[in-house]
């Protein structure tokens, strides 16, 4: 008996779920010709689009400052050559992210290095 009022019960409230689920569906003609909701969902877009790079130059940034604080704060005098080692270790991070190409679909890859975009010493 237990199992048999239960699988009612699952029933009924598969069929109320069935019935909310029709009442909240649009067709799909309807969302595309809504220029309003259109223009909502390209301006919330546009913000996270903002904030994303806000947050990315943020990062960036954060990560240049905190090499050049350690090496700031290490002990002792600074020669040329560790001078010349904090240069090349930021070069390379800013090389490692400019290195990398993101496409329509979000997804990164690398960027195919010619001739002329390579930069000799």
């Amino acid at each position: 008996m237990d199992t048999e009022n239960k699988n009612v019960e699952l029933d009924e409230q598969m069929s109320l779920f069935e019935d909310e689920n029709e009442q909240t569906e649009e067709p799909k003609e309807a969302l595309g010709t809504n220029d309003g909701l259109k223009d909502a969902i390209e301006e919330t877009l546009s913000k996270i689009r903002r904030q994303s790079m806000l947050l990315g130059a943020q990062v960036m940034c954060r990560t240049i400052f905190d090499k050049i604080t350690a090496f700031e704060r290490k002990p002792g005098s600074k020669s040329n050559n560790d001078h010349k080692r904090l240069i090349k270790d930021i070069k390379q991070f800013c090389e490692t992210g400019l290195s990398r190409k993101v496409n329509t679909d979000g997804e990164t890859e690398p960027v195919e290095k010619t001739e002329t975009e390579t930069v000799q010493n």
